[in-house]
């Protein structure tokens, strides 16, 4: 187990339009189609973990109204070739979700599962993009799991509000939530998610009363972004700290976000640079993830470069950034990065205009957060007036020892996956 140094949430969309990471050879999919032995002779592992935090990821159709009750519906009956679009659409990688769905009906461990309790909600006001199932496991236990970010604005922007806010109104809503599952569920409480969803999912077993904290059995973070010194600080956190398993693949990005970090340990992926985010790519001997020693040395780089980023900046100055930044993105007039993308010849000069419009105090603003970003990641020296007049930076080369392991170059945010 390790503890991470200090990052920084400045992460860009995910491309709506990508090359899927390459299928692992051993996945979570290849591992629910030949691991066949139920949860009441193998108890529910991080693989599993894994596999269940993507449900969340499937965006129910209005017709489902059984998997928005108590009662649930069977997982069996999300799988219907007529809903696999709604399911699956504007997310990292439908064809993958889409087999996965197959491997969890098909397989003996997981096909009785019921969803319930199923939410998904925006809220624009409040800058809240949260949703969330409850699965009731064949064993009687239950996995409450947390969705990750999607591709709307309002969503990206709760996540960057992260660096100067201790509680986002997602994570708020995550305790409520899971406050609610385990006083209606019978067994067992297992909590989890992957990416925004795995930090909601630490955030409310930390956080959540004391009747819900002693249901708890586990609470897994897979590559999920960090917290706040203040969050892990706190006696709650502390008391709750056992509890959590959070895992990363080598070369994480996005699960080191933010200035601390909970412990973790460390998987093998089949993809590079920030596409291991891809759950499909984490590699599975058996029942258990392949570990890997570390993360890697250009993966250390870059997350100590992002660290030095936003520690350069006071809280006022990362929410000036963030609030300025997401102003050009909304003016827009897209509620989608999807459709950003997709409207390009209207939605580009929409943004340049709003650019232009900026006062010399927002402008300042932004072009110094850039220019902070670049002078704690681009590997060489290079002079930064071009973004800030009269400054210019030195650039350090990164501190990778020889025999760390694979050098990677550092990945530009933009090709998160």
């Amino acid at each position: 187990m390790q503890r991470a140094g200090a990052t920084t949430p400045s992460t860009s969309p995910i491309s709506q339009v990508r090359t899927p990471a390459p299928l692992a050879r051993n996945n979570i999919v290849t591992y629910l189609a030949t691991q066949f032995d139920g949860l009441d002779v193998r108890g529910l592992s991080d693989v599993d973990s894994l596999v269940l935090a993507c449900v969340s990821y499937y965006q129910l159709p209005d017709v489902a109204t059984a998997a928005r009750t108590h009662e649930g519906m069977p997982i069996v009956d999300l799988y219907r070739a007529d809903w696999f679009e709604g399911l699956t659409l504007g997310l990292w990688d439908p064809e993958g979700l889409v087999r996965l769905l197959g491997a969890i009906v098909a397989s003996p461990r997981f096909r009785t599962i019921r969803l319930c309790d199923y939410v998904s909600e925006t809220d624009f006001g409040r800058e809240q993009q949260f949703s969330a199932c409850t699965l009731r496991l064949p064993t009687g236990d239950v996995y409450v799991s947390f969705r990750g970010t999607d591709n709307t604005i309002v969503g990206w922007k709760e996540d960057f509000n992260m660096a100067f806010e201790t509680r986002v109104p997602s994570q708020s809503r995550a305790v409520r939530y899971l406050e609610r599952a385990a006083l209606l569920a019978e067994g067992r409480v297992y909590v989890g998610g992957h990416s925004k969803g795995g930090n909601l999912a630490a955030y409310a077993a930390a956080m959540c009363d004391q009747a819900t904290h002693a249901r708890i059995a586990a609470a897994f973070s897979h590559d999920g972004p960090g917290f706040t010194r203040e969050t892990l600080s706190s006696p709650s956190w502390k008391e709750s700290a056992g509890l959590i398993h959070k895992t990363v693949p080598r070369s994480s990005l996005i699960g080191m976000l933010f200035e601390q970090q909970e412990n973790f340990s460390t998987v093998e992926s089949t993809s590079v640079g920030v596409l291991q985010h891809d759950p499909f790519s984490w590699i599975v001997d058996g029942v258990e993830f392949r570990r890997a020693e570390g993360l890697s040395g250009g993966a250390d780089f870059l997350d100590r470069g992002l660290n030095d980023w936003i520690s350069s900046m006071s809280q006022a100055e990362r929410e000036s950034f963030v609030d300025t930044l997401f102003s050009i993105f909304y003016a827009s007039g897209e509620d989608t990065f999807a459709d950003l993308h997709g409207n390009w010849k209207t939605t580009i000069p929409a943004m340049l205009a709003a650019v232009s419009k900026l006062d010399d105090e927002e402008r300042g603003h932004l072009t110094h957060a850039i220019a902070l970003l670049a002078d704690a990641l681009i590997p060489d020296t290079v002079p930064l007036g071009i973004l800030e007049p009269g400054r210019s930076a030195s650039i350090r080369q990164p501190d990778i020892t020889p025999g760390d392991g694979p050098s990677e170059q550092p990945v530009s945010p933009s090709e998160q996956g």
